[in-house]
Formats: structure tokens, C-alpha cells, sequence
């Protein structure tokens, strides 16, 4: 018993003799909270409404995927999400281990430290098409006014830690080539090849500037998604009055688009030091589900599950004085709206893109993307 107690009395006596402050930064350097084998690796979002969790809900007034029956399947309600559930990166962020991220104007946005979504309903890359929305750009200005609200809420060195670990997830250019064809559809003519290539290097161009903008705030590691197969749209069909799966000229701009962006992604790996990028086909897995759903689980996967008029390709869904049609099943729908699929297609999406083979995601998966130093 002697033995005992003077063991607890030493304890306590050599405690005493540790300076208080020295103490302190043993007792933080310990703690859970500030464990770099259980802090996650941010991601913050960026694009238009295929990833547009409510950024568009809270900035814009009436705008926004805010009513029924937009969030049926997953929230019971509309949560901002063009889906009947989830966006993309809403899986993506729960197989990183992070919690939903919140958009930039959620009411009730306070720790930046997982990241942030940034992507807005109608965004262009190129900000003269769709002037009132929140474009990219905007989105771009936005994250570095979060930049400095970080380097307020953790300091300097712990904010250029995070930017520089974290993931960079860009989904954009589909509504831009969407104007060209809303510009040309009385003229029921073909586009010349000039304005096709034109509309894709000043898309380039302006993305070009956009990643090196996060590049030199410290982001490192991107990951993009293809422009999808646009002809295959129900919307697309409907306004251009297209009878089958997918109509061939928008299809074949989409294509040219994602060949010059891949090309432009390689360059920048060649100039900018330590950059690294997933880039997902999501071109090729969603034009195959719309051509062979089936095969995918999915019966019907031309007309969306909401909406009104060929192939529900009428975005009249939510919309208030009109008349739309909603399925009873969302999951056996590819489309839920006229432009966006439906919570379990996405579900689809967010699983290849996280963990597909180089086939499908490529040089890297989101989840070799993540753990990379």
C-alpha cells in the first residue's frame, strides 16, 4: 500500500514541475480533435445544378428546387436539390467521411473546415449567357471570400493546410452549350463548326483561368466531371423536337467539348507543379443507361419522371400554374426532371466516379484522389 501511494505522490509532484504552457501543447498535441489520422479531407464544390444542394435556394429569391415534389424520396421534402434526393456530391462527400456539405448561403454556414458547396442552378461558365445567375465565376469569388473567412476561423497555417489537402470538384460547361442550341432552335439549321469551336475555346479559356485561380489560393487536387451526353436530354428532345434516345448534333458537341478538356487538363498537370485530377466519364455512363436502362435496373429511362410533354422534356415540374405529371416510383426512373436524374442514378454516378476503374475515372479515382499526399 506504502509503495502505492508514493508512486501516486511522485505523479503528482513531477507534474507541478512541467511549465504550464509546456503542459498545455502536450495536452493538444494529444487530442483527438486535432488528429491528422481522424481529420477528413475538405471538398468544396463547384458547377450548376447537377450539384447545386440549395446554393440557388438560399441566393436567389423563388428560384431553387423548393418545392414539392423535388426531395420526396430521400428528405420527405424540397431541400434545394434538383433530384427527388441526393446530387452527386452529397454521396461523395459521405464516402469521404464528411457530413453533407452546406451551401455557401446556408443560413446556418459556420465551419468552413469540411468545405463547401458552391454550385448554383443555370451557372455558365461564360457569365454574358446567363448574366443573373450564380455563374461560376461568381462561385469563384465567392471561395475566395471563404478563404479569408477560413484563414479567420483556424489561422494562416492551418487554412493553407486544409486548401492544400483538399478536394476541388468542378461540374460545368452543360449549360452553356444548352444556350447555343435555345439561340438556334427557330432556325432549324445545323451550327456552324466556327461557332461550335469558338463556344469551346471561350469556354476553355475562361476554365482555365477559374482552376488556376484555386490553384494559386492552394488548391492541388481537382476532380471534373464530363459535360454529359446533351442530345439525350429530355429536355433537349422536347425543345428541339427530337423522336428518339438521343438527338446526334448536341451529342457531338459534348464529345468535342470533353476531348478538348481532357487535352487542357493534361497541359495544366505539365505547368502547374504538384496538381493532380480525377476526370469521370460521365458522358459514357450516362448516355448507356439512357440507351440500354435496363440493363441498369432502370425501366424507364428516356422520359423523366416529372414534367409535361414529350418525354415530361417540359421543365414544368414544381412549376407553379402548371400542369405536370410525377411517376409513383422515382427509382425505376433514370431522369426525375427534364435535365436531372433521379436520387438512386445518382447514386450510380457518385459510386463510379469514387471508386471506378481507368476506364471510367481516370488517372485517379475520387477515392485514390482523397488519399493522396
Amino acid at each position: 500500500m506504502r509503495r502505492t501511494t508514493t508512486t501516486k505522490t511522485k505523479i503528482r509532484t513531477n507534474t507541478r514541475m512541467f511549465p504550464a504552457t509546456l503542459l498545455f501543447i502536450i495536452l493538444i498535441s494529444l487530442s483527438p480533435s486535432l488528429s491528422n489520422a481522424q481529420r477528413k479531407t475538405p471538398l468544396f464544390v463547384f458547377g450548376d445544378s447537377l450539384y447545386d444542394n440549395g446554393m440557388t435556394f438560399y441566393g436567389r429569391k423563388n428560384m431553387g428546387a423548393q418545392d414539392w415534389p423535388y426531395g420526396q424520396t430521400y428528405f420527405q421534402r424540397a431541400v434545394g436539390r434538383y433530384s427527388d434526393g441526393r446530387v452527386i456530391p452529397d454521396f461523395i462527400a459521405e464516402y469521404a467521411g464528411l457530413p453533407f456539405l452546406q451551401p455557401y448561403f446556408s443560413p446556418g454556414l459556420q465551419d468552413l473546415t469540411n468545405g463547401v458547396n458552391f454550385a448554383s442552378a443555370g451557372s455558365c461558365v461564360l457569365v454574358e449567357l446567363r448574366p443573373h445567375t450564380i455563374n461560376l465565376m461568381r462561385q469563384i469569388d465567392y471561395f475566395k471570400e471563404m478563404v479569408q473567412r477560413l484563414k479567420q476561423q483556424v489561422g494562416v497555417a492551418e487554412a493553407n493546410k486544409l486548401l492544400s489537402e483538399a478536394v476541388y470538384m468542378f461540374n460545368v460547361a452543360g449549360n452553356d452549350y444548352v444556350n447555343l442550341f435555345e439561340k438556334n432552335v427557330n432556325k432549324k439549321r445545323s451550327l456552324s463548326n466556327f461557332k461550335k469551336k469558338r463556344r469551346i475555346n471561350m469556354i476553355l479559356g475562361n476554365l482555365t483561368v477559374h482552376i488556376k485561380t484555386v490553384y494559386k489560393l492552394g488548391g492541388r487536387k481537382f476532380a471534373f466531371q464530363k459535360v454529359g451526353p446533351l442530345g439525350c436530354l429530355p429536355s433537349i428532345k422536347h425543345m428541339l423536337s427530337y423522336k428518339g434516345a438521343c438527338m446526334p448534333e448536341p451529342q457531338e458537341l459534348a464529345k468535342m467539348h470533353n476531348t478538348a478538356f481532357v487535352a487542357l487538363i493534361k497541359n495544366l498537370e505539365t505547368q502547374l507543379p504538384d496538381f493532380k485530377y480525377s476526370i469521370y466519364d460521365f458522358y459514357t455512363s450516362l448516355h448507356h443507361r439512357v440507351l440500354y436502362g435496363a440493363t441498369y435496373g432502370f425501366r424507364e429511362s428516356q422520359t423523366a419522371c416529372c414534367g409535361s410533354g414529350a418525354y415530361n422534356g417540359d421543365f414544368t415540374c414544381q412549376k407553379k400554374g402548371s400542369t405536370f405529371s410525377v411517376c409513383s416510383n422515382p427509382n425505376d426512373y433514370l431522369w426525375f426532371d427534364s435535365a436531372h436524374p433521379t436520387d438512386r442514378a445518382n447514386q450510380d454516378f457518385s459510386y463510379e466516379f469514387w471508386s471506378g476503374g481507368p476506364d471510367l475515372v481516370s488517372p485517379y479515382n475520387l477515392q485514390t484522389l482523397f488519399a493522396a499526399n
